[in-house]
This record gives structure tokens, C-alpha cells and sequence, in this order.
């Protein structure tokens, strides 16, 4: 049973590239690749070596006796040997001044012992998804499609009659920009009758009325992209430049537009993607408390009567061809954790740009890209406690945060053989991500 109910976590960085570190100041290296992404995969390897790496990213498994490394050809069957997991520093110079040195410093974990490792597991970079839902019929719906209320997707519209459709946005962007989820009723005129009786009008006319007010909106249209689909299923655009980069000509723009009249049985539709961009500071006044957005927008739409209420019958179909997926493995996230883990190691990250950069603190925050996706490795093991004055026997809790690039399947074959000859019970591979939507081209 452990000490605390929590782990006590260090972070290791290990997004290198491929470089043969045997030859001081060697290029990257092909044909005899001293690490595989960072991950040393010679054996007999000091961990002062680490530190003549052109910058951070770089880490492996050290004999905790001799501080050599150790390859996975030299993990015996049935030999259970901890191990120490050291990493490159992130400051480039050893040197801060006259006097203080030792920054090049590797950092190291505790002595792992592979029969007390509890937990490893790999948690995949996502790339976040962006909402995307269709109102009537699209490229994504056809005519006899329904919603899951049973709205149809091919609605009738008439001349002499007004039609309201009500756009939400929900989450924390809309939050954090008006103090409250954002909603605006759009309303669209069938136009005048020609005689007493009335008729079916081009419902391309009632979308491109709705599309419009969401892009003139001072509110929507920093959050929701529309566009529209005519009766015949072709695309229109808001802009020239929106039309050109979803591979049209500049005339399918929505001021191009010249109604051919209501086909019988035709109807149009419209597109509704979420687009939301922060705004960010760089790295040269960036502080550790700025916020940065994680989870995207949701959209809701539906047809009201004129009181904003949703109408019970007649209804138009709603349908999401792409949910709302919240990312994972921000760089934003990697910057912040390796500050953090970095404090531990009294390397400060001072607010103070002067002072930053005296003490090395822009190499903290430049050994991560702050607008790349990361891939996480966890390593969760136990150190017995052998003296504790409480004189209760028990074990401290230590997770291992390794953050690559991308998969490294050196590493996980290394572990994989490592935990396997120790007869540890850990030795498949979890891995948790998520399956992003791919959106059925404009």
C-alpha cells in the first residue's frame, strides 16, 4: 500500500532525432543510428553523453551501478536488474554565470525495479475535431433522411411566410468571449406571392438568408462557418477565397447566385463547421498562467416559430456529420508540465524576460513546440520505504512521464523485454487515443 494515494511525477523529454552521438558534432546519422527518436539504443553509453546532443530530446536506461547505458540486447532472460531512466538537460550551457555550473546535468529518476513497476501505457496524440452538423439536405444528408427527432430533411418553404431558424454556440470559447453561450434566432422571407395561393419558393433562398446573417453577425460568425447547397446539390460560398480553397471557381459565391426557381421534390441545405482561433502570445512574453483553449465549440441549430420556441411539426433535420473532439497531447500542456517539472529541479522559469533569459529559462520553453501534438509514455512503479518513523512499512509511488514526438517503438520493445524477463505482470502495451472524424469533402 502506498505512502499517498497519488504519484509523485517527473517528466522526461524524448522528441530527439536520429544523431550519432559516438562522433562529437556528427550530423544525423543513417546507416549507424546511435538512438532511435531519442531513445539511446547503443549499450555502453555515459550519461555525460546526453549533454553533447545539439539540444534536448534525448533519453535511455542506465545501470544504476556504473551509469552506462543499457541496450535491450543486454537484458538477459530472467536477469531482473533496475534500471535508472536518465534524460538530456534542456539548458544548452553548463555555465550561468562565472561561478554556477552544472546545468548540463542529466535528469534522472529513482532506481526502477521492473517487478515494481505497476503500470505502463501510452497515451496517443489527438487531433482535434472540429463540430460540423448539416440543416436540411447537404452533400452529408439526402431528401428522405431524418434527424433523430424525426425532422425531415427535405422541408417545403412558401412564399408570404417567414422562417425562423435558432444557431447555438456552447463550450468554453463562447464562455470566455460574451460571458454566456451564445444563441441568435435567423430569419428568412419566402418573398411575395404572385397570386392568392402559396407556392413553393427556391429553398436555396431561405439558406443563403440564414447564411448570411450568421457571417454579418458580430457574435456567430467568429464561431460557425456555413455553407450553403442548392437544390441541385451544388456548393455556394460566403467569400471568393473560401470558394478557391474548398477547390470551386470564384463564381460559386453566394452574391453569384441566381435562383432558377423551386424544383418539385428538390430541396437545398446548408453546412455548419465550427471555427474558433485563439488568441496567443509568444514565446517572448509567454508566463506559465495564460490560458489556452482546449475543448471546441458545439453548435446547435433548429427551427422556431416566432416566439423562438421549437416548432413541433414541420420541423427541418439537424444532423452531425462530425461531433466536437477535444484534442490530446498539446504542446501548450508539454511546456507547462516540463516548466513545472523543471521547478523541481530548482531551474526556475522566471516571469521576468531579462532574467529568463540569464538563467537559461527561454531553452526551457523552446525544447517543446508549443503548436505540436505530443505522444505520452507512463511509467508507474513503487519504491519500498525502509525506514519510516511512523514504523509502518509501506512504498512511495513514482510515475515516469515520457513525452515523444510520436510512437517510439524502440522504447516499447525495450520495456516490453525488460518487464518480460522479470516476470512482471505489465508487459502489454495499453495504449488509449481516440478515432477523429474525417468529413465527407465539400
Amino acid at each position: 500500500m502506498a505512502y499517498f494515494n497519488h504519484a509523485f511525477q517527473k517528466l522526461f523529454l524524448g522528441d530527439g532525432v536520429t544523431r550519432d552521438l559516438a562522433s562529437t558534432g556528427a550530423a544525423e546519422s543513417v546507416t549507424n543510428p546511435y538512438s532511435d527518436k531519442g531513445f539511446l539504443t547503443t549499450s555502453g553509453v555515459q550519461t555525460v553523453e546526453l549533454a553533447r546532443t545539439t539540444g534536448p530530446g534525448y533519453f535511455g536506461f542506465f545501470d544504476k551501478d556504473t551509469w552506462l547505458s543499457i541496450a535491450e540486447a543486454d537484458l538477459a532472460p530472467g536477469e531482473c536488474c533496475p534500471l535508472v531512466l536518465a534524460a538530456a538537460s534542456l539548458k544548452l550551457n553548463d555555465k550561468q554565470g562565472p561561478f554556477h555550473g552544472g546545468y548540463q546535468e542529466s535528469n534522472k529518476s529513482k532506481y526502477i525495479n521492473p517487478k515494481l513497476v505497476r503500470e505502463f501505457y501510452r497515451v496517443d496524440q489527438c487531433t482535434p475535431q472540429q463540430n460540423l452538423i448539416h440543416v436540411g439536405n447537404t452533400n452529408f444528408t439526402a431528401p428522405t433522411d431524418v434527424d433523430p427527432f424525426g425532422n425531415d430533411c427535405c422541408k417545403a418553404f412558401f412564399c408570404d411566410e417567414s422562417y425562423y431558424l435558432r444557431v447555438e454556440v456552447k463550450g468554453s470559447p463562447a464562455l470566455r468571449f460574451a460571458n454566456h453561450n451564445l444563441y441568435q434566432t435567423l430569419d428568412a422571407q419566402g418573398g411575395c406571392c404572385a397570386g392568392p395561393t402559396p407556392t413553393e419558393v427556391d429553398s436555396t433562398l431561405i439558406f443563403l438568408q440564414w447564411a448570411k446573417q450568421i457571417v454579418e453577425s458580430p457574435y456567430l460568425s467568429q464561431f460557425v462557418s456555413p455553407i450553403v447547397y442548392d437544390e441541385a446539390g451544388n456548393p455556394w460560398f460566403a467569400t471568393v477565397a473560401d470558394a478557391v480553397a474548398n477547390g470551386y471557381t470564384a463564381a460559386e459565391q453566394w452574391d453569384n447566385y441566381v435562383s432558377p426557381g423551386h424544383t418539385p421534390g428538390d430541396c437545398g441545405g446548408m453546412r455548419l463547421l465550427g471555427a474558433y482561433v485563439d488568441t496567443e502570445f509568444g514565446n517572448c512574453s509567454f508566463q506559465m498562467t495564460d490560458h489556452y483553449e482546449k475543448e471546441p465549440i458545439r453548435i446547435f441549430a433548429s427551427l422556431t416559430d416566432l416566439e423562438g420556441n421549437p416548432c413541433e411539426f414541420e420541423g427541418l433535420c439537424v444532423i452531425e456529420e462530425c461531433p466536437a473532439l477535444q484534442g490530446m497531447g498539446f504542446g501548450e500542456q508539454v511546456v507547462r508540465d516540463l516548466l513545472m517539472s523543471e521547478s523541481y529541479l530548482q531551474n526556475f522559469f522566471s516571469t521576468d524576460i531579462r532574467i529568463r533569459e540569464i538563467t537559461q529559462g527561454d531553452q526551457l520553453l523552446a525544447a517543446a513546440n508549443r503548436g505540436s501534438l505530443y505522444t505520452r509514455y507512463y511509467i508507474l512503479h513503487t519504491v519500498p520505504r525502509f525506514n519510516n518513523p511512523s514504523g509502518v512499512f509501506d512504498n512511495d509511488q513514482y510515475m515516469l512521464n515520457i513525452v515523444t514526438a510520436a510512437p517510439n517503438a524502440s522504447l516499447e520493445s525495450f520495456m516490453g523485454t525488460w518487464l518480460t524477463n522479470c516476470g512482471d505482470q505489465c508487459t502489454t502495451l495499453a495504449v488509449r487515443g481516440c478515432t477523429p472524424c474525417v468529413p465527407v469533402a465539400v
